[in-house]
């Protein structure tokens, strides 16, 4: 059957990348200003399939001939466009077709064969235009022009919904998949999706784990509640070899997909799937090497929502009681995070709610090591509120934490930092690395030593607050100091000339207001590519 599709993704690094580079304003063309200042005031109305498309771009009629913009026009038609700056190539890809313009050329290239072109491609600003006539040629679409109301009214098939940008097709009748890796490389089936589907249709995106690309479609219907079908892919190779279903009433929060473990060689990571009972967990090789029968574990007869899979705990939400639960499998126990988390009228609420859904506003924020989980909280009854920080301290961890090393005041790491009691210090802005330093690197040692001048300088004349424990706008921007002691300190930009020590995520933090320490700390971000 048709279906509605609505967008709501995460895109792996390499889709995101590929996205980034068509960013790019292709070559400034030669062609007249007559001709540009046409394409600006050209009055040209278009339609798809019956319904209005503006194209960012607007279209142009020259000397009886109206040109589209290509790029635009190739995100209509559902197919994804590239330029290849050296061969001045405009490639549009879509399933089972693959379109190339060579600009100057009169003719294109249609799945290896050539179709010429009733006039030859035209650039202005920058922008690729090709004739109408070759949207219906090369595109199979039906395109007339309707000179009165100066409207080109196009009309292709809809069997193919790209699902996300640059990357997914699905086939709405036979549920075929199609994919590419990026806008350089032709599209390719990757099988078939095996879902019957009754409402409207949405993808959580494609999650690229290593080796392994998770898939979600979501089908949402009344059933006679809101129902919703979880249909999960694991892709390899360009090939589905593994699809799970769940289905959730009322309630359904996206299941995570993947988990990293750290090791000493670097970071483990591992993808996970599910059908809201059990939950597999896969290697990088496609292997299974963890299963987790939530039924079992918990002694509910339930369906699960999944939000996190660590290394030996999981969280997961209950359908029937909306109640997030910690299982811990170092000690097999199940722990009702509400109960532990929450006080008076909030955990009263997360007990009786009915409306939309039962349950609490609990959500899983992240691992903190040695069995430190943290969790985010909005309250009912704190409107337009930010999400509090909550910290829930597993109690099959309690001997390890014990035998850490006592937590120290910031005056006290401070007036120990040195070279000699500095293991390194990490450096990032957002998503960006940058060299650490490592202190039994002689070239570091110096870097490290202004880092412990900026501490000492900090605590001695700054000014300290403490802050709420919410979660940040954006993601860190700043340095952790890793002490040989084993504990840690973070030093970040905050507002204006300031420098802040603590975390982002709040407590106690130290502000100085310095713009030469603030010179000082940014000189010290080096490139991790030189």
């Amino acid at each position: 059957m048709r279906f509605k599709l609505r967008r709501n993704s995460f895109l792996p690094a390499a889709f995101l990348a590929a996205a980034a580079a068509f960013a790019i304003a292709l070559p400034v063309s030669a062609d007249n200003s007559a001709v540009t200042k046409a394409a600006a005031n050209t009055g040209i109305n278009m339609t798809m399939n019956g319904k209005a498309a503006n194209p960012k771009t607007p279209p142009f009629l020259d000397k009886g001939t109206v040109y589209l913009p290509v790029r635009d026009m190739g995100e209509v038609l559902g197919t994804l466009v590239s330029w290849n700056v050296q061969a001045k190539t405009v490639t549009m890809r879509y399933p089972k077709l693959t379109v190339k313009l060579p600009f100057g050329s009169k003719s294109a290239s249609v799945n290896g064969q050539p179709v010429a072109l009733s006039s030859p491609l035209r650039m202005v600003d920058g922008r690729v235009y090709a004739p109408l006539r070759f949207f219906s040629e090369a595109m199979g679409t039906e395109v007339k022009w309707e000179k009165s109301t100066q409207t080109v009214h196009m009309t292709k098939s809809d069997d193919y919904l790209r699902l996300t940008p640059y990357a997914i097709w699905l086939n709405q009748v036979t549920h075929d998949l199609y994919l590419t890796k990026d806008e350089q490389t032709d599209v390719t089936s990757i099988g078939k999706l095996d879902a019957e589907f009754k409402g409207t249709v949405t993808t959580d995106g494609a999650v690229r784990n290593g080796k392994n690309t998770v898939l979600t479609f979501v089908d949402k219907y009344a059933n006679p509640q809101p129902h919703y079908d979880v249909y999960a892919l694991l892709i390899r190779n360009n090939r589905i070899v593994e699809q799970k279903h769940a289905a959730y009433d009322r309630r359904y929060e996206p299941n995570t997909s993947y988990y990293q473990v750290y090791d000493p060689k670097g970071w483990i990571e591992y993808t996970v799937l599910t059908d809201g009972k059990i939950v597999w967990v896969y290697n990088d090789e496609g292997k299974i090497v963890a299963t987790h029968d939530l039924q079992e574990l918990t002694k509910e007869d339930d369906v699960f929502g999944v939000q996190f899979v660590g290394a030996d705990y999981l969280v997961v939400r209950p359908g029937r009681t909306g109640l997030l639960t910690l299982v811990d499998l170092k000690d097999n126990t199940t722990t009702v995070l509400a109960d532990k988390l929450l006080t008076g009228k909030d955990l009263a609420y997360a007990r009786d709610n009915q409306t939309p859904y039962p349950g609490d506003t609990l959500s899983f924020a992240g691992d903190m090591g040695h069995g430190i989980v943290d969790f985010a909280y909005l309250s009912p009854f704190q409107k337009n509120a930010s999400s509090e920080r909550l910290t829930y301290e597993r109690p099959s961890y309690a001997e390890e934490r014990k035998a850490l090393p006592k937590e120290r005041s910031f005056q006290e790491m401070a007036a120990s930092c040195a070279v000699d009691t500095v293991k390194s210090v990490h450096m990032q802005d957002g998503d960006i690395t940058y060299k650490p330093l490592i202190a039994a690197n002689k070239q570091d040692q110096e870097g490290i030593r202004t880092v412990c001048r900026m501490l000492k300088k900090i605590t001695a004349e700054g000014s300290e607050v403490t802050l709420p424990r919410i979660f940040p706008e954006t993601f860190f921007h700043g340095m952790s100091v890793e002490f040989t002691a084993g504990d840690s300190v973070s030093i970040y930009r905050a507002e204006g000339t300031k420098l802040a020590m603590g975390s982002e995520l709040g407590g106690k933090t130290i502000f100085l207001e310095d713009a030469e320490m603030v010179k000082t700390f940014e000189r010290l971000k080096v490139s991790s590519n030189n």
